[in-house]
C-alpha cells in the first residue's frame, strides 16, 4: 500500500510500504477522508508546538509514517477480541489512546490503509458523511471544553475565533444549554456563517473592540463563559496572547474561561486579570468513551454541524501536500476547516 513517510522536517514522500496486520484489540482501516491539522502542520515544518519532543524523537530515529490523526475509514479486518465493531462499518477516530497518540506515536492515517485499537473508533451513523467523520476528532476538543464550561440556561457564552474550533464550541456550548451566545472573529464569511449556525450576536473584531461589545451584550456585566480559540504564534498570523487577556477582560467576576488556543511555551496567563477577579481558567474535559459518543451522537442528530465548515475536499492521497499548503494559509483560500483528501470512498460489504 501507499503511505506518506516523513524523512526530515518539510521532507515528506509517498512511498510503497507493507499493509499493516491489526494485534488483538485492534482493526485494520481502510482510510476515506483525512485532514491536517494546524498541530501536524507546524511539526512538520520544526516548530515546537504540543508533540514535538514526540516528532523529533521519532525523526531521529529514521524516517516514519507520522501525522494523520484526523480521519474516517472503514473497516475491513478485525483483531483477536474485537466486538465493537464489525467490517464494512464506517469510523471516525478521537486522537489518543492510552497506547500513544494516533499519528506520533503509531502510524496515522496519511495512508491507503491504517491499524488503530478499537477503542480510538465509534461507528458512524448514516447521516454524517465520510467528510465530516473525518473533522469529528477535532469536534470532540470542542465537545470536551463545553463539558468543562458546564453551561446554564442563564449563562452567556463567548467564543473567540471562528475557526473549525471556534464554530465547534458555538455549537457544542449551545446544545449543552448555553442561552445565549457571541461570535467574535475577523473574516466575514465566518461572521455569516456563525449567524446561520446559532449565534445571537456576531462582533467583528476588525471594526469593534469584542470587549467593549460583549460589555455591552452584557449589560456590562460580563460573560459567564468564554472560549478561547484564536490564540497562537503571531509569526503564523495568530493572536498570540492577545485574545487571552481579551478573554477576561470580557468576562465576569468568576466567569470560566476555556483554552483550546495553544501557543506552546510562549503562551502566558494574565495572572492578576484572572487572581483577583476569581476568573476560572480550564482546559477541555479529558476525553472519556462517553464524551467521544456523544460527540459522534451530536453530529449524527445534526445539533451539531460540520458539513458547513468544510470547504475543499481534494482528490487523492497524492494530494496530501496541496491540503497542506492550504490549511497552513485557511484565510487566503477563505477556509475554515483544514482542507481535506478523499483517498477513498466506502464499499459493500456482503
Amino acid at each position: 500500500m501507499r503511505a506518506w513517510i516523513t524523512h526530515g522536517y518539510g521532507d515528506m514522500r509517498l512511498e510503497n510500504v507493507p499493509t499493516p496486520k491489526p494485534k488483538p484489540g485492534w482493526v485494520r482501516v481502510r482510510i476515506l477522508v483525512a485532514q491536517p491539522s494546524i498541530t501536524e502542520i507546524l511539526l512538520y515544518q520544526g516548530e515546537k508546538t504540543y508533540g514535538h519532543d514526540i516528532i523529533a524523537r521519532r525523526l531521529a530515529e529514521g524516517p516514519a509514517q507520522l501525522f494523520g490523526h484526523e480521519f474516517s475509514g472503514q473497516v475491513v479486518e478485525l483483531g483477536e477480541g474485537v466486538t465493537s465493531l464489525t467490517i464494512g462499518d464506517r469510523v471516525a477516530a478521537r486522537g489518543s489512546h492510552p497506547e500513544g497518540i494516533v499519528g506520533f506515536d503509531y502510524p496515522g492515517a496519511f495512508a491507503e490503509e491504517g491499524v488503530f485499537p478499537e477503542s480510538l473508533l465509534a461507528k458512524l451513523p448514516p447521516t454524517v458523511g465520510d467528510e465530516a467523520g473525518a473533522a469529528i476528532q477535532a469536534l470532540t476538543d470542542c465537545v470536551a471544553a463545553a463539558h468543562a464550561a458546564a453551561p446554564t440556561l442563564d449563562d452567556t457564552a463567548v467564543v473567540i475565533g471562528l475557526g473549525a474550533m471556534g464554530f465547534g464550541c458555538l455549537q457544542a456550548v449551545r446544545a449543552a444549554g448555553a442561552g445565549r451566545t457571541i461570535a467574535i472573529g475577523r473574516r466575514k464569511e465566518a461572521l455569516d456563517l456563525a449567524f446561520r449556525l446559532g449565534a445571537d450576536v456576531v462582533v467583528d473584531a476588525r471594526a469593534e473592540d469584542p470587549v467593549a461589545a460583549v460589555r455591552e451584550f452584557t449589560g456590562g456585566r460580563g460573560a459567564d463563559i468564554v472560549f478561547e480559540c484564536a490564540g497562537g504564534p503571531v509569526s503564523r498570523g495568530l493572536a498570540g496572547n492577545a485574545t487571552l487577556v481579551q478573554a477576561a477582560q470580557m468576562a465576569r467576576d468568576e466567569a470560566r474561561v476555556v483554552g483550546l488556543a495553544f501557543d506552546g511555551d510562549a503562551a502566558t496567563l494574565p495572572y492578576s486579570a484572572f487572581r483577583f477577579r476569581s476568573i476560572r481558567f480550564s482546559f477541555p474535559s479529558v476525553l472519556t468513551r462517553p464524551l467521544f459518543e456523544a460527540t459522534v451522537r451530536l453530529a449524527g442528530t445534526g445539533r451539531i454541524q460540520l458539513d458547513p465548515l468544510i470547504g475543499c475536499t481534494l482528490d487523492g492521497l497524492e494530494a496530501l501536500p496541496d491540503a497542506f499548503a492550504m490549511t497552513a494559509d485557511k484565510a487566503r483560500h477563505g477556509l475554515i476547516n483544514p482542507a481535506q483528501i478523499r483517498i477513498a470512498r466506502p464499499q459493500e460489504t456482503s
